[in-house]
C-alpha cells in the first residue's frame, strides 16, 4: 500500500481510537478534553507509523497529532470545536476519523520523503479541506445545536417575532430558554417552555419568586383563558399552557397586551429550525 495511504489509514484509526476516548468521557466534552483525548491517542499513532513502517515514521507520529490540535484551536475565534462536533455519535465518530486521516496525510506529505509536487499536492489538499470546513462553521454549528436540542427532550415551542432576534437559546434539564432582543440590542421578551407538569399555569403563577420590579404582595389574575399574569411596576410575567407544555413569558418592557400577543403566536417549531434563528 502507498505510504501515504498508510499514513491516512493510521491517522483514521487515530481519530477512531479519539472517538472511543470521548465516549467513555461521558457527555461534559470540553476543548480540554478534546485536547487531553489528542494527546493519548498520540501514543497509538506513533506506534501504528512504526508498526506500518512508514517512512520516518517518527516525523509523522508528531507532526500528525499537531495538526489536529492546531485545526481544533483554529474553529475558537468562530465556535468551539466541541459545540461542531456534537452532531451525533456516528457523525462525530467520522468528524475525527477524517480529522485523524487528513491530518496524518499532511504530516506525511511535510515529513515523508516524496516529490516535491506530490508533497505539495498532499498538504495544499488538506489545507482546501480544512478551508472549506472553516468557511461552514454556520452551517455545522447550527446542525449540532439542532442536534442537541433534539436529543434534549424539550418541547419545541417558540413565538414569532419578526421584530426581534433570538439571541439566547437553551434547552437542559426538560426545559427550553429563548432570549429575544430588539433590533436595537435592547433585551426585551424571555420565554421558558417546560416539559409536562402537574402545576397548573395558575399554581405556577402564585409560586414564582418576586424578584426585579416583581413586589412580593402582587397577587396572580387570568388574562386569558388558561392565562394568569403576575404584574409589577416594570417587570411582568404570564404562565399559560401550550399544548401540554408549561409557558412563562417575561419582559421588562412589554406590557399587558402585547404579553398577551406573544403568547397568541406560539407555535411548535423544528430543531433545525430554531437552531437557524439562533444569533450568537
Amino acid at each position: 500500500m502507498n505510504a501515504s495511504l498508510r499514513a491516512a489509514l493510521v491517522g483514521a484509526v487515530v481519530g477512531l481510537a479519539q472517538f472511543v476516548l470521548l465516549c467513555m468521557r461521558g457527555d461534559n466534552i470540553g476543548l480540554l478534553d478534546l485536547l487531553m483525548t489528542v494527546v493519548l491517542s498520540s501514543g497509538l499513532g506513533f506506534f501504528l507509523c512504526w508498526w506500518g513502517r512508514l517512512p520516518r515514521w517518527w516525523g509523522v507520529g508528531l507532526v500528525g497529532p499537531a495538526v489536529i490540535v492546531a485545526f481544533l484551536l483554529a474553529q475558537l475565534p468562530l465556535v468551539g470545536a466541541t459545540e461542531t462536533l456534537d452532531s451525533g455519535d456516528w457523525q462525530m465518530g467520522l468528524s475525527l476519523m477524517g480529522l485523524g486521516a487528513t491530518a496524518y496525510l499532511a504530516a506525511g506529505g511535510l515529513s515523508m520523503p516524496v516529490h516535491r509536487r506530490f508533497r505539495v499536492m498532499m498538504v495544499a489538499g488538506v489545507a482546501v479541506a480544512y478551508l472549506a470546513v472553516w468557511s461552514a462553521q454556520d452551517v455545522l454549528a447550527d446542525a449540532a445545536r439542532a442536534h442537541r436540542l433534539a436529543r434534549s427532550g424539550v418541547p419545541l415551542v417558540a413565538p414569532t417575532l419578526p421584530d426581534y432576534r433570538l439571541r439566547s437559546l437553551e434547552g437542559v434539564d426538560g426545559r427550553l430558554e429563548l432570549g429575544y432582543e430588539r433590533e436595537d440590542g435592547i433585551w426585551q421578551v424571555d420565554v421558558t417552555v417546560k416539559q409536562v407538569s402537574r402545576v397548573s399555569p395558575k399554581r405556577a403563577c402564585e409560586l414564582a419568586v418576586p424578584y426585579d420590579g416583581l413586589p412580593e404582595q402582587a397577587e396572580c389574575r387570568q388574562v386569558s383563558p388558561g392565562a394568569w399574569l403576575l404584574p409589577g411596576d416594570s417587570q411582568k410575567i404570564i404562565f399559560s399552557w401550550y399544548g401540554d407544555a408549561l409557558v412563562r413569558i417575561e419582559s421588562l418592557t412589554l406590557g399587558e397586551k402585547e404579553l398577551i400577543s406573544v403568547l397568541r403566536t406560539l407555535h411548535f417549531v423544528e430543531a433545525g429550525e430554531l437552531a437557524r434563528l439562533h444569533e450568537d
